[in-house]
């Protein structure tokens, strides 16, 4: 039934259907607006908007997720980059004017050294940071609840050896697609949007972006019950191992088009917390994905800027509305803002 699908999706063309879909349509949709993480009004303010705070000799507790830093010393700032580690992690205080999500404006002064705890980074600045208006690019229905977060904890297997964490995926773009095949919903969305992926791969490589086709388990793949041999909570339909990866990609995948660097969670036996790392430490990824498919869009910050779930429906006019072909549209719209955005 999915290998099916490739006769529908590939005489579309992925330059044309992208032309056609543009990036502009992204608020359209046809379904209901999902919670928006961090709105434009909240970053209307403008300047840089704090994600994590990882703290500093003085002044990092008058700071919080979703304070706007508007000043430094005086003048303005409206990137991370006028927030480097450099300007303030010198061990001498600094100023910065600071407008509270209440709306309230405070200075608070600052007193930072560069962090060498988080490895491999070895000189993490005392907060992450994001500019508001590079972050307020995002189209609504792709503000979910890891929108605005520095990348969190996790740990991940790649299907062809090695592994990967939340820190480790700072340093380059990425498009990361989390994806379930719990359902046949959930199998027909993946495999379209794994074709999709094959065609769009090498733009993407152009625009320096990295591709991350993860498997992994939804809460709505679980049955309420766990192992009594791990202890862990038991799905409906297992997850794939890399053999089983590596065939579901062959089978689905386009025939002209090489598999995808793909990623799962690890299992019982894999996983080891040491390696659940990321730039937030509080958290993982895992606590914040609700339904399949979710997309993930990191800057080579590791600052998410874009994350929704499920499938979006085009809006009325676009050339691929009514057609049955939402999750093609959902993808494209993510490529294209990866190409132009990050």
């Amino acid at each position: 039934m999915l290998r099916g699908l490739v006769h529908r999706l590939v005489p579309l063309g992925f330059a044309s259907t992208l032309a056609l879909s543009a990036i502009a349509a992204c608020d359209g949709g046809g379904s209901s607006a999902p919670p928006v993480s961090v709105t434009s009004e909240q970053l209307k303010p403008g300047g840089v908007f704090i994600t994590y705070v990882n703290g500093c000799e003085k002044g990092c507790n008058e700071l919080g997720r979703g304070d706007l830093v508007l000043e430094l010393n005086g003048q303005p700032v409206s990137t991370a980059k006028d927030l480097r580690v450099s300007q303030i992690a010198t061990g001498q205080p600094v100023k910065l004017k600071v407008r509270k999500p209440s709306g309230q404006e405070v200075e608070v002064e600052l007193v930072a050294t560069p962090n060498d705890k988080l490895q491999p980074i070895k000189e993490a600045p005392p907060f992450w940071s994001v500019g508001a208006a590079d972050l307020d690019k995002a189209p609504q229905w792709a503000r979910r609840s890891l929108f605005g977060h520095a990348s969190l904890m996790i740990m991940l297997m790649n299907m062809d050896g090695g592994v990967t964490d939340g820190r480790q995926m700072a340093g380059k773009k990425r498009l990361v697609l989390f994806w379930d095949w719990a359902t046949r919903d959930e199998q027909a969305q993946a495999a379209n949007m794994l074709r999709v992926l094959q065609m769009a791969r090498e733009d993407l490589q152009n625009a320096g972006v990295e591709i991350m086709f993860t498997h992994v388990t939804f809460p709505s793949n679980f049955t309420g019950t766990t192992s009594q041999e791990t202890g862990r909570p038991l799905p409906r339909v297992a997850p794939m191992n890399d053999s089983g990866l590596r065939e579901w990609q062959k089978t689905n995948g386009l025939p002209d088009k090489p598999p995808l660097p793909t990623y799962r969670f690890p299992n019982a036996t894999e996983y080891q917390a040491s390696r659940e790392l990321g730039l937030e430490g509080a958290t993982t990824y895992q606590q914040y994905l609700r339904q399949s498919p979710a997309i993930v869009l990191l800057d080579e910050d590791g600052i998410i800027r874009w994350h929704s779930e499920g499938i979006q429906a085009p809006p009325a006019g676009d050339e691929l509305a009514g057609k049955g072909k939402d999750d093609q549209w959902t993808i494209i719209q993510a490529i294209e803002f990866a190409k132009k955005e990050l």
